[in-house]
């Protein structure tokens, strides 16, 4: 995963019109506002869709659950925009897309690499950031359109 990359995504609202961005701007501000800074950790490894056939490699996140209320609020909140929910949220780092099918041997061989990452990364989570997304040749680009405090300080 390149620099710059590695997020948590609350809510992907996909292409959003320029008149609509204050709107889902002042929703983020509101729900970061609404929670306090938590800690949490990096912990745990799998792949969507699942093992038969992966697609997205990626790290658990660990937070008693504060994430995922953080995420369901957000989610709330941008539906209310009209922004309808594109998959129910969990809670995850993606480290990698796979974009071919994968051979047994392959899917074992990336089954032993993720077991090994068994040790507890932990972190702050402090904010919100509202981000945009430009396809490109090398992928996605990302950049922020605003950030908000956790708890509104």
């Amino acid at each position: 995963m390149r620099d710059g990359k590695l997020h948590v995504t609350l809510s992907f609202l996909g292409e959003v019109d320029e008149t609509r961005v204050g709107a889902v701007r002042n929703a983020a501000r509101q729900v970061a506002g609404r929670h306090a800074p938590f800690p949490a950790s990096v912990s745990g490894t799998g792949v969507f869709p699942d093992w038969r056939r992966p697609r997205i490699v990626w790290l658990g996140l660990g937070d008693e659950g504060r994430l995922s209320r953080l995420g369901e609020d957000i989610v709330e909140a941008f539906g209310a925009l009209g922004f309808p929910a594109d998959h129910p949220f969990r809670a995850h780092l993606t480290i990698g897309r796979i974009t071919r099918p994968l051979s047994a041997p392959q899917r074992d061989a990336l089954r032993k690499s993720l077991a090994s990452l068994s040790e507890a990364y932990p972190f702050e989570a402090t904010r919100v950031v509202l981000m945009r997304s430009t396809l490109g040749p090398g992928g996605s680009e990302y950049s922020e359109l605003a950030s908000f405090p956790l708890g509104g300080a």
